[in-house]
């Protein structure tokens, strides 16, 4: 894939939202905000990062805050412009591309739409392969790439950069300003060039996704099969099929946090979310965990739901599906992991089999 047409948008961003893991914002704002740009610019083209010299510098793009908030308050090509000269008066020289940090509908089609507004490539390329709360959890961090400097900007134009501190310190603040960024703002981390990205990230993240949304698109409800094109796109497994009997929800912070029970003819399946979904289990069996994938998919339509749009009595489909392997590794477990979100669980890497209840 050497460019994001128009033609192209919807399987990118239905594909991203399967990287979502429940989470990641709404798709149809997604949609709406790369089409506008699109229109405007072009196709944003795409590159691969051994396309570009490895000194090359690039612009690490995150969509910072809750993404509902967004339907309020979009971000503008000046947010972009004044991002990118904060990065590279910082490092002293130019920027070569874009650079998205996680996939997921909405940091997905952010990225791109800056890409286009500055007139740059976006790399085809990501930091997480899924979507993650922190800055701080890429797989750049995971082999010892500092997060600083950081560099946060709110609609009004407003700065905030932070040059040093621990990660768990630097998110914290990152965070404390949100609010009084109106709970929106571009984000950039890492000091990153083309040749990091060619060793460290995740090759051909944008094309996945495209991918992906095809195989979406081709989904039968209906049919007993009907899910086989997604799956097969995906890696994934169907779980299981019920009807969601409880939703309990919290905000911490205007972040969604709380459980879903869905109803099955084996039994309850309970879901732990914050923003993504985390935890799978059935009857007290943990059946997976992040980091992993765990989504789910409406019965009727056979799309991919955000948690937080689910509605008591609402058939879903829940599927698992993998990462990327280095996620899975003890360094990578630490950092996002059940334990690293709160749950007292050891990691389960779902493999297709499914767990008889009561074993483990």
């Amino acid at each position: 894939m050497d460019q994001v047409a128009e033609t192209a948008i919807d399987d990118v961003v239905h594909g991203a939202v399967h990287f979502g893991s429940g989470g990641g914002g709404d798709p149809y704002l997604g949609q709406q905000l790369l089409t506008a740009t699109i229109r405007r610019h072009g196709p944003v083209p795409l590159v691969r990062a051994d396309e570009l010299a490895p000194d090359a510098l690039v612009l690490p793009v995150v969509s910072g805050g809750t993404p509902h908030a967004l339907i309020e308050k979009a971000h503008s090509a000046a947010e972009a412009e004044i991002l990118r000269s904060a990065v590279e008066t910082r490092a002293g020289r130019k920027c070569a591309a874009v650079l998205p940090v996680q996939l997921g509908s909405v940091n997905v089609a952010v990225p791109l739409a800056v890409a286009a507004e500055l007139g740059l490539p976006c790399l085809d390329v990501d930091l997480m392969r899924r979507t993650l709360p922190s800055i701080d959890m890429t797989l750049l961090r995971l082999a010892g790439l500092p997060v600083p400097p950081i560099t946060v900007v709110g609609g009004a134009g407003v700065v905030a950069e932070f040059s040093s501190g621990a990660d768990t310190v630097l998110s914290e603040l990152v965070r404390a300003v949100m609010p009084a960024l109106g709970l929106v703002a571009l984000i950039s981390a890492y000091r990153v060039t083309a040749g990091d990205c060619a060793r460290l990230g995740v090759a051909g993240s944008i094309s996945e996704c495209a991918r992906i949304g095809a195989g979406l698109a081709d989904v039968s409800p209906a049919h007993p099969d009907g899910y086989e094109p997604y799956l097969r796109a995906c890696g994934g497994r169907l779980v299981c099929t019920g009807t969601v009997a409880e939703i309990v929800q919290h905000s911490a912070d205007g972040w969604p946090r709380g459980v879903v029970s869905v109803r099955t003819p084996e039994g309850f399946v309970r879901i732990d979310f914050q923003n993504e979904n985390l935890v799978l289990s059935r009857e007290g069996t943990v059946l997976a965990t992040v980091p992993d994938l765990i989504g789910l998919a409406d019965a009727e339509t056979g799309a991919l739901t955000q948690t937080v749009d689910l509605a008591v009595g609402q058939d879903v489909h829940v599927i698992t599906s993998p990462v990327d392997d280095r996620w899975h590794t003890p360094e990578g477990l630490a950092v996002v992991g059940p334990r690293a979100f709160g749950y007292a669980v050891d990691p389960v890497r779902f493999d297709g089999a499914i767990p008889a209840v009561g074993t483990r």
